[in-house]
């Protein structure tokens, strides 16, 4: 088992990519348009398609393992 300890840091960077939002969306069955489809996202405060919750979560969980 790793060990952490207050102070250490960690990093990582992932792109997400098209294929990355049709999985997982495919995978959780949430098809909702901000994480789906280009024109409704450019539409909202966010102005483009935002990943899913669950899915920048589990990026988390590979960096700790």
């Amino acid at each position: 088992m790793t060990m952490y300890s207050t102070g250490q840091k960690a990093s990582c960077s992932k792109t997400i990519t098209e294929t990355d939002f049709v999985l997982f969306a495919g995978l959780s069955g949430d098809f909702n348009p901000i994480h789906i489809d280009h024109e409704y996202a450019k539409k909202t405060r966010f102005n483009q398609r935002i990943a899913h919750g669950l899915l920048t979560s589990s990026l988390l969980s590979q960096l700790l393992g």
